[in-house]
């Protein structure tokens, strides 16, 4: 089975739960993804943000230039160890009805799976017509050892 690792986005740095949407913006920008992980001021994850809370927010009509993302955030932050396989992040993420998970190894934060990392790891395996083998073909590589 491969691991969370071998297809995570590595090294997303969370950023600071008094940083505004327009902040997070930028940073989904630059670094093109689609969700952070919000820490404190001592660095301890406290949540976590997407462009889906984003466009929840922009439905408000209030201001994104001055609410801070700890209004925002989703407060639980779902994580999965790195080194698990992606089958059981897979699970989790449905279990938990979400579209990210920060990966961990031990008490450090190594990087992010998001739904978008499955889409790509399936995209590498398309390699013909018909969906059978697609599928057989997607099935031998997420089985490898």
């Amino acid at each position: 089975m491969r691991a969370v690792s071998e297809i995570m986005t590595p090294a997303v740095e969370a950023i600071h739960r008094n940083k505004s949407i327009r902040d997070a913006e930028r940073i989904f920008v630059t670094q093109n993804i689609s969700g952070v992980p919000i820490r404190d001021g001592i660095g301890n994850l406290v949540g976590f943000v997407s462009k889906t809370d984003i466009i929840r927010f922009d439905l408000t009509g209030e201001d994104p230039t001055y609410t801070r993302l700890h209004e925002i955030a989703n407060p639980r932050v779902a994580t999965v160890d790195g080194a698990e396989t992606i089958n059981v992040a897979a699970q989790k993420m449905l279990q938990e009805h979400v579209h990210h998970l920060v990966v961990m190894q031990g008490e450090s934060m190594v990087g992010v799976l998001s739904a978008f990392d499955f889409v790509r790891l399936a995209a590498e395996y398309v390699v013909g017509d018909d969906d059978d083998d697609i599928t057989e073909n997607m099935f031998m590589q997420v089985n490898r050892n």
